[in-house]
């Protein structure tokens, strides 16, 4: 893949991407609050109309959906442009240290999971396949690590990013055909699972979410060279809105049930799926470089650029907090009512923050 070499109009840190990751961040830490919480579990036994109560439920599961993932791998595309360390040594490094960092954060909730099948926590549920879907779980920092090592790899070829960009969605379209292995309950369909879609549990499978991360590529040489960030916007917001009508009638012609998108066919991504995520994308980072684009300084730049900056360890974090949290939530006293949730997620985002910026400070000192 080609280097730029010089010194672009548009360079430096981008205040609209580190906003777009803050709000990422906040949206994953609901969505993850409620997946453990006993709102999302009556869900599942309670099919989400338009009269019920449940629609908070849906909202929910839409903003920790394309607002969220999505537009994490769509800036670390971008990244991959603005980064220094863009050698494919580099790439291959970081992508190794995200795999084993996404593994042993498997084995971490896995202890949670053996742990109450031995207490007896988790009834007649057969213990051994949940093992090894918690511990092989291909969550998003497995996919990041492989992205990286794909990219390093075409870094290392010096495949064009046009060449690339026709690879990446040739597999898209090929993971679309590919069978489930094991019929995606075997303990191996989760190596399988790092490329192509098998259960829910394996959530981001390369071969069908690259393309965010192919695309934020693009967006950030093109966002680079740029002159006139506020045209520039405007026409990634009349994209992204073409984008997202075309694909709406596509979906609705289809009949394809749009909280299905964002739901039970969320991570199962194919080319119109991808391109309807796309659109919204590509509008949230339009609407959010107008909501910020005079914000240069103040608790708000602050905030959203340390979580920026600091987002894997935040991920990291939420998760080493959120699950004790849904245990001992469960234990005690079920959240049953969205003011509980919400109060657990401003626990968990503050805690996040706060862990975070104690342990670079002390690592500064």
């Amino acid at each position: 893949m080609e280097q730029q070499t010089n010194i672009l109009p548009n360079s430096g840190r981008q205040f609209e991407l580190d906003f777009a990751k803050f709000i990422a961040i906040v949206f994953m830490i609901l969505v993850h609050c409620y997946d453990y919480s006993s709102l999302y579990l009556s869900s599942l036994t309670e099919p989400v109309t338009a009269g019920q109560s449940s629609t908070l439920g849906t909202i929910i599961e839409f903003l920790g959906a394309q607002p969220a993932a999505p537009v994490f791998m769509f800036c670390m595309g971008i990244g991959f442009v603005y980064t220094r360390h863009n050698s494919p040594a580099e790439f291959a490094r970081r992508g190794l240290k995200l795999l084993i960092t996404g593994y042993l954060l498997n084995l971490y909730r896995t202890l949670f999971v053996v742990a109450g099948g031995l207490s007896g926590a988790l009834g007649d549920i057969e213990l051994k396949p949940l093992i090894a879907a918690f511990a092989l779980c291909v969550d998003i920092l497995p996919f990041a690590g492989l992205a990286f090592l794909f990219f390093a790899l075409m870094k290392r070829l010096h495949v064009s990013t046009l060449l690339t960009t026709i690879i990446v969605f040739l597999m898209l379209i090929i993971a679309s055909m590919l069978p489930k292995v094991g019929n995606g309950t075997e303990w191996y369909c989760y190596i399988a699972g790092l490329l192509w879609y098998q259960n829910g549990f394996t959530s981001f499978p390369l071969m069908q979410w690259l393309p965010f991360p192919m695309m934020g590529l693009l967006f950030g040489k093109m966002l680079k060279q740029t002159t006139n960030k506020q045209r520039f916007y405007v026409l990634t917001l009349i994209v992204g809105l073409v984008a997202f009508a075309i694909s709406s009638l596509l979906i609705i012609y289809k009949n394809i049930d749009f909280c299905s998108l964002f739901t039970s066919n969320y991570f199962n991504i194919n080319l119109l799926s991808f391109v309807w995520a796309l659109s919204i994308v590509l509008m949230l980072l339009a609407a959010y470089f107008f909501l910020v684009k005079d914000v240069r300084e103040g608790r708000l730049y602050q905030l959203a650029t340390f979580c920026s900056r600091n987002i894997n360890k935040i991920y990291l974090w939420q998760w080493l907090l959120i699950t004790p949290i849904a245990v001992i939530a469960f234990a005690i006293s079920p959240i049953d009512t969205f003011w509980k949730l919400f109060l657990e997620v401003s626990f968990v985002f503050i805690a996040c923050v706060w862990i975070v910026s104690v342990i670079q400070k002390r690592k500064n000192a």
